[in-house]
């Protein structure tokens, strides 16, 4: 047997997000100057409680392996915040600490699911979704959200996709790449669904705290018992408290699926670190009205690299986001636009690459969400440079036939 990847890895294709950023970060060690808004990382601090607990933590010598399903007191954080802010019946056996909530999606698609099994995705979706479930040997079946409804999802096109294979559905609110925030009515319908069928829900929340509606968008598990009770919710620091770097996540999920993804998880990476898990119970033990400056702050710079799109001709961004912090405008009234060198733009990719490699500004390509129409841009930068990058991708856009 010659040395090379499985056929199960071999079917899965590269993240998109990934390779961006590589070809943005080639561009700059070239020399270029690059404004990178294709990355989903916060530019803030974590809060002042986090740093404090990791270097309590260090200063205790706290550097041995930690509990598989995480620290009790992590886990503890964890449950009482669901059960005080969504009244979700939540102990800590209903709560297991991941490196990430990357890897709580991953327990979950290993754990829940058997080889040929269906779950349903709705696109456009995060890039990491289907190919999780295609290394658990489990068919993901694309539900597409229409631009014209504001990338929300239609309870009646899921129920159609629905058969006798269909084990779960994810659902990502507010979405990544759209910002969509899934109102309370369709959220109810699709868990309706899910009961009457017997399907998972896998909630992926980690967006929950960055939202520009009146109210916060809502969690579906807190839609009562008999939904909490086939609900996995996904969730991290990483974007609320802006700690990317630290890698701590979470599932909370029914106590038996815990266990079963406890298994995968002590098999794969064993426990979360520590210090990094010290460093989450003081993120979580801050009031979150800190988050009320960040969120304005971000909704001032989502309207402003908004606005730079919507003059751009061809680019439109249909519906302003009510959560995360990304733009997924259509580019796709650039098709068939040609560049000086006469390359024929065609797809999302084609247009991504113009505007890396002429305006110098990296934005990932609806591809790999499902949506090749599609752009995505990240906001969390300073306002300025979203206003310079408006100006290059105006500039960019002049030059094309």
């Amino acid at each position: 047997m010659t040395a090379g990847p499985s056929k199960r890895i071999s079917a899965v294709p590269p993240s998109p997000t990934f390779a961006i950023k590589a070809q943005a970060r080639a561009l700059a060690d070239a020399g270029r100057d690059i404004i990178n808004l294709s990355t989903g990382e916060p530019d803030g601090l974590p809060p002042a409680a986090a740093v404090e607990a990791a270097k309590a933590s260090l200063e205790v010598g706290e550097h041995k392996y930690t509990p598989v399903a995480g620290l009790p007191a992590l886990r503890e954080a964890v449950a009482s915040f669901y059960r005080t802010r969504w009244s979700v019946p939540c102990v800590p056996g209903n709560v297991l600490v991941t490196h990430g909530g990357k890897q709580a999606l991953m327990n979950v698609a290993l754990s829940a699911f058997d080889p040929g099994d269906r779950v349903i995705v709705l696109t456009p979706a995060w890039v990491t979704y289907v190919p999780q479930l295609l290394i658990a040997g489990v068919d993901p079946v694309v539900v597409p959200c229409a631009a014209e409804d504001g990338f929300l999802p239609d309870p009646d096109r899921i129920r159609a996709a629905v058969d006798d294979r269909t084990r779960g559905i994810i659902v990502n609110s507010p979405n990544n790449p759209t910002g969509a925030v899934i109102p309370p009515d369709r959220l109810r319908a699709i868990a309706q669904l899910a009961v009457e069928r017997d399907l998972l829900i896998i909630a992926d929340e980690i967006y929950d705290e960055l939202y520009y509606t009146d109210e916060p968008p809502q969690c579906i598990a807190g839609l009562g018992p008999e939904i909490a009770a086939r609900t996995v919710i996904i969730n991290a620091v990483s974007k609320t408290f802006a700690m990317t770097g630290w890698r701590v996540g979470w599932m909370v999920a029914p106590e038996a699926l815990v266990k079963a993804a406890s298994v995968v998880q002590g098999h794969a990476t064993s426990g979360v670190a520590s210090v990094s898990q010290r460093a989450a119970i003081g993120a979580l033990s801050v009031d979150r009205s800190f988050l009320g400056p960040i969120r304005r702050g971000l909704g001032r710079r989502r309207d402003i690299l908004a606005d730079a799109l919507d003059a751009l001709d061809g680019v439109s961004v249909a519906v302003r986001p009510g959560g995360a912090f990304y733009l997924f405008p259509r580019v796709d009234g650039l098709f068939g636009r040609r560049t000086p060198a006469g390359d024929v733009l065609t797809t999302g990719a084609d247009v991504a690459s113009w505007f890396l490699h002429e305006a110098g500004v990296a934005a990932v390509p609806g591809e790999g969400f499902g949506e090749p129409r599609c752009v995505r841009l990240a906001y969390p930068v300073r306002s300025e440079i979203l206003r310079e990058a408006g100006r290059r991708l105006a500039a960019a856009v002049a030059k094309l036939e």
